[in-house]
């Protein structure tokens, strides 16, 4: 195994690398729900039904608000083929056992074989993004109930499944239409993939590209090809990277790279180990391993999840923005109502040029005639401070 140095990131994969022995995590029993319908705005059910549906695994006593990062895996299969069940046992075992709630996502499929008239009706590009941001939606609105944390989330694909974390998690309008907030996407593992479409479509492999994204002339009109290449849209603001792929395919390490650098310095590495297209994906929390892909994964997860912003807060009420005392009053009451996005251990609150002090929701407070200014943050589950969300408002006499 080695690592392409592209950026800090990859240097400090190396070097926890060194401190992991190979292999998977301790596996324990794992409690599952399986076949939920992540459908969020009503549209009609694919055939078969499955291919919109989704299973979470959650640790053996994980319980609602605990508040566990939450590990999203989207299969591969030539975005023709695959289920989110199949192969998935040991990498259930090796997210679980670490501690993670691990969902696996169903997504539309293309034509199996490809037709080859492409008729214009066949699932294809933008479809299957589409499918996946929606999932990413379910799971960050629902998660918490399974013992989730919806502002701690990793993304981890295989091939064509690579493809499609690498471009939800580069492009925001996949996951954003569901109100997700692209640093909710803490980091992603994409596991040999493509991710410059345009410089494949034309290649020996062209009926797969064509079925899935777009013909030629489908591509002059709707421009699919360049809309599906992850490394078009990649830059510093998208979740750190892990980009594993095989270290004999100089055109795979070519695209990984490529796709690391567009990241910008410290925000991905190319991870190159020496096993083919399927065993890339077997190796995850499997027991044959020699390279140590797991360990690699392992500790560039924790590292993203160490990175990681705590959540965010939102103001559900609030008073106007110009407040009028009572008559022969010296005091306003106004009174605050908020929530976390995600799973918070609680809150602080600060007033004006006051400290923070430890505070739960709806926070009131009695203020004089003057311009003031509220402040709320979230204290994460690893006891770290969030962005404040602040309220500046203003308490005049009332009119005579």
């Amino acid at each position: 195994m080695s690592a392409l140095r592209v950026g800090s990131l990859a240097a400090a994969t190396v070097a926890a690398l060194a401190a992991l022995a190979p292999g998977a995590a301790p596996a324990g029993a794992a409690m599952a729900t399986q076949g939920i319908d992540y459908d969020l705005d009503g549209s009609p059910q694919p055939t078969p039904p499955r291919l919109n549906r989704l299973d979470i695994y959650r640790p053996d006593g994980a319980a609602a608000g605990d508040g566990r990062p939450v590990v999203v895996y989207v299969h591969g299969g030539g975005w023709r083929r695959g289920d989110k069940g199949l192969g998935i046992a040991d990498k259930v075992s090796l997210f679980t056992g670490a501690g993670y709630v691990f969902a696996s996502v169903n997504y539309r499929l293309s034509p199996d074989p490809p037709d080859p008239s492409y008729p214009p009706g066949r699932i294809r590009f933008p479809d299957q993004p589409d499918d996946v941001g929606e999932a990413i939606g379910w799971i960050d609105r629902n998660v918490s109930a399974y013992g989730g944390d919806p502002d701690r989330m990793i993304l981890i694909g295989h091939s064509a499944g690579a493809q499609l974390v690498a471009l939800v998690s580069t492009d925001p309008r996949y996951a954003g239409r569901w109100g997700v907030d692209p640093r909710q996407l803490v980091g992603t593992v994409p596991l040999d993939g493509v991710y410059d479409i345009t410089s494949q479509a034309g290649g020996p492999r062209r009926a797969l590209f064509y079925n899935a994204f777009a013909t030629p002339a489908e591509n002059a009109v709707d421009d699919a090809w360049a809309l599906a290449s992850p490394v078009r849209f990649a830059g510093p603001d998208d979740p750190e990277m892990l980009v594993v792929t095989q270290d004999d395919l100089p055109s795979r390490i070519a695209g990984s790279a490529a796709l690391a650098t567009a990241l910008g310095p410290g925000r991905g590495a190319v991870l190159t180990v020496p096993y083919d297209h399927g065993e890339i994906n077997a190796a995850v929390g499997g027991a044959d391993d020699p390279a140590g892909e797991t360990a690699a994964i392992m500790s560039f997860i924790d590292g993203a999840l160490r990175a990681a912003r705590p959540p965010r807060v939102r103001m559900t009420a609030h008073p106007a923005r110009l407040v009028k005392l009572r008559r022969h009053g010296r005091r306003a009451r106004v009174s605050f109502r908020f929530r976390a996005k995600g799973v918070a251990k609680g809150f602080e609150c600060r007033l004006d040029g006051g400290k923070y002090r430890r505070c739960s929701s709806p926070r009131s407070y009695a203020v004089l005639r003057g311009r003031h200014g509220f402040r709320v943050r979230a204290i994460g589950s690893d006891g770290d401070r969030g962005e404040a969300t602040r309220f500046e408002f203003r308490v005049v006499a009332p009119r005579r």
